[in-house]
């Protein structure tokens, strides 16, 4: 899976990232990446963002998902992905906090601790994908 230790995300990059505690954003990060390069429109478009470990710490912190190159097919196909991520997900978490960030840097950031709650996240999530671009685009 490719790692990027950048401080900002790439150009044209859809990014993914959680609130949670710094070893389950890790781990939620991990795997999200690892999923999202093993969806077949996606494979190998999903990099890691890491920082450096906390002093007394060992390894990289994966801190956001970036996709690269994310035009919006791209934009659609990941967020389509995240979403069945997120559905599968959520019953080992007990809350999942996420923002996703497009490419022109519009954010949108939603919360999951109830199975009830995935239909209006994917309606939300949708809607951000097809949104217009901003004034300065």
């Amino acid at each position: 899976m490719p790692e990027a230790s950048a401080p900002h995300p790439p150009q044209q990059a859809l990014t993914f990232s959680f609130t949670e505690s710094q070893d389950q954003v890790d781990a939620l990060n991990r795997d999200l990446a690892e999923w999202i390069n093993d969806t077949d429109q996606l494979g190998g478009r999903a990099g890691l963002r890491t920082e450096p470990p906390a002093p007394g710490e060992q390894g990289d912190v994966a801190v956001a998902v970036d996709i690269v190159n994310a035009s919006a097919a791209v934009i659609a196909a990941a967020t389509n992905a995240f979403f069945l991520w997120l559905q599968q997900r959520r019953p080992v978490y007990r809350r999942i906090e996420f923002e996703v960030v497009r490419p022109d840097g519009t954010r949108v950031s939603g919360a999951v601790d109830d199975e009830d709650q995935l239909p209006a996240v994917m309606a939300q999530l949708s809607g951000f994908v097809v949104a217009p671009p901003g004034p300065d685009e």
